[in-house]
């Protein structure tokens, strides 16, 4: 067996980087895949917005950069007074570009001015950058996610490939007693020894004089560049999605200055609350960001940084 310390020290690391950037992999997916970026419930119009509870709820309606939903009613029988309206659902996908493509489009581009992406140029430029970040972020997480990966299987392979005869006469003995971390030093540097002879074409000499690869450096800073520009990107398209979908969402600014305490209010409201944050914008989001970030700070510990020689 292996010293424990030899897998605290170059295991545990690495497989952490590995699981974080994993977990920000799929909620970055998840995030630029969910339609509940922004929520707004419907009512019964027979309560009043003082009763207005989830409850009587009758639908929901979602949106997000690239998917907007909308209602259709049915009733069942016109002539009954007491025909029941039922309403469906249905979500249309749009285009991240494209003239008349995209899920916010003004009426130059539409044509019709009830259209489900009509929207102003400060809305679609909102949603527009909402969108465009929130691609760049998935782009740039999966990159890191990738090279994570890489760097974590040439760890296990290198531990692997590690001759357990490259331990000090009787460190691994039992019949020696109980291993000194002096020994567990020496174990790590034969590792690192002969990681380097198995890759002399990518290598140079520290200052002891040990041939050390310069490829995991590089390919580690390739992967905190990656990582570091998608917690960025994700922290601007969820800037941009609350601007866009929740604060400058038309008929939200009514909610704000209106008092909901009479039927008056339905008139200019509707029978529908304002629009909130959904969980693809404050959950996935969030989380796709923080597990990035969290990767990056343990694969800057977990693998070594290029050498770099200063002018001063």
């Amino acid at each position: 067996m292996y010293p424990r310390r030899i897998l605290h020290v170059r295991v545990l690391p690495a497989l952490f980087a590995f699981i974080f950037s994993l977990i920000a992999f799929v909620f970055s997916l998840l995030a630029g895949t969910s339609k509940e970026w922004a929520v707004r419930h419907n009512y019964d119009p027979l309560y009043t917005p003082k009763n207005w509870t989830e409850a009587n709820v009758i639908y929901t309606l979602y949106r997000s950069p690239f998917i907007i939903c909308s209602a259709s009613s049915h009733v069942s029988n016109s002539s009954d007074p007491q025909s029941i309206t039922t309403y469906d659902v249905s979500c249309q996908n749009f285009k991240p570009f494209g003239f008349n493509r995209t899920s916010c489009e003004e009426e130059v581009a539409t044509q019709d001015d009830s259209a489900v992406n009509l929207g102003d140029s400060r809305l679609c430029q909102q949603i527009h950058l909402a969108g465009n970040f929130g691609i760049a972020s998935t782009v740039f997480i999966s990159l890191g996610f990738i090279l994570t990966s890489i760097a974590t299987i040439a760890t296990f392979t290198i531990l692997l490939r590690f001759p357990r005869t490259a331990e000090p006469q009787g460190a691994g003995s039992r019949k020696h007693g109980r291993r000194r971390p002096e020994q567990d030093d020496e174990i790590l540097e034969a590792a690192t020894e002969h990681r380097s002879s198995t890759a002399p074409q990518d290598s140079h000499e520290d200052h002891h004089g040990r041939k050390r690869s310069t490829l995991v450096p590089h390919l580690n800073l390739a992967l905190l560049t990656f990582l570091s520009i998608g917690v960025i990107t994700a922290l601007i398209a969820q800037f941009y999605a609350v601007e866009g979908l929740i604060q400058s969402a038309y008929n939200n600014a009514d909610f704000s200055t209106s008092q909901g305490t009479s039927a008056a209010e339905i008139q200019i409201s509707g029978i529908h609350g304002p629009w909130f944050q959904g969980k693809g914008l404050s959950v996935y989001a969030t989380c796709a960001w923080g597990f990035a970030a969290a990767a990056g700070a343990v694969a800057a510990k977990a693998w070594r940084l290029p050498e770099w020689n200063t002018a001063i």
